[in-house]
């Protein structure tokens, strides 16, 4: 049976860093290592330079062989002015006039969550692949693996991976760690 591939970019960068990921090589590691083809594979971002993210997300929806066949699903950010209890503005030290913003990914896990889901109800793959660690992800990757007999297989770091999702995964492929690290990262031909 098929194979079902969700990665959240942010989780995905906050795991690798500035290392840009080769989402091809990704794609065909997934594949050799579970023995089985990627029927669906999403990628779920918010970003607020459009224009780069257009490119990355043109080049990620581009179908094997030549590409890795990702669906995009692109989300927002909210930002918003930080203040201080007193309701005064938090201010940059050596920047004048340089207010700091909390800036939030809205909406991404949930869209991950529902088109997790909704894909597996749909094409019934039997193994999902998890580039995110959240353990907001808990109750539907449970779901998935007890009631409907689909092994979870998580990407990401060890110490990034909620302790709620660590007993569901058969495995948990460190892409922080060698031979990952390297065997993923984008190259230049």
């Amino acid at each position: 049976m098929p194979i079902g591939l969700f990665i959240d970019h942010r989780y995905l960068y906050n795991v690798v860093g500035r290392q840009k990921t080769d989402y091809f090589k990704l794609r065909n590691f997934v594949e050799k290592e579970l023995n089985d083809i990627v029927d669906e594979g999403y990628f779920f971002n918010a970003d607020d330079d459009k224009d780069a993210a257009a490119k990355l997300h043109s080049a990620l929806s581009f179908p094997p062989p030549n590409g890795p066949g990702l669906r995009v699903k692109t989300y927002w950010l909210q930002k918003r002015p930080l203040f201080w209890p007193d309701k005064t503005p938090v201010m940059h030290p050596t920047k004048q006039n340089f207010q700091y913003e909390l800036t939030t990914r809205k909406a991404v896990d949930v869209g991950l969550v529902y088109h997790m889901t909704r894909s597996f109800m749909n094409r019934k793959w039997d193994k999902l692949v998890l580039i995110a660690g959240d353990g907001d992800f808990y109750e539907p990757v449970q779901g998935l693996v007890e009631q409907y007999n689909v092994d979870l297989y998580i990407m990401g770091s060890i110490i990034s991976v909620s302790d709620e999702l660590k007993p569901y995964a058969r495995k948990i492929y460190e892409m922080d760690k060698e031979p990952l690290l390297t065997s993923l990262a984008y190259t230049k031909n």
